[in-house]
């Protein structure tokens, strides 16, 4: 039996405190306004592939603000302290 921590977890807890790391950031900016700093980071127009008969779009983008960024510390803490 393998023993020590699955990384599925910590890829678990880095979605989890990006997600409600972003989400509270943006709800706290009013309050904050250190925390309505924000960078998107991503392609500009969608990746286009057309083989007549079906057409792939693909576009990906982050968008990430100081609360994402506490929020991804705090899970990986979190990790390595269970």
């Amino acid at each position: 039996m393998r023993r020590g921590k699955s990384p599925w977890i910590l890829v678990f807890l880095i979605v989890v405190g990006l997600i409600l790391g972003g989400f509270l950031g943006d709800l706290l900016a009013h309050f904050f306004k250190q925390l309505a700093y924000q960078q998107i980071i991503g392609m500009n127009h969608p990746l286009t592939l057309d083989l007549n008969f079906i057409r792939f779009s693909f576009m990906l983008s982050f968008k990430i603000n100081v609360g994402s960024v506490l929020g991804l510390i705090l899970a990986i803490y979190a990790y390595y302290k269970m």
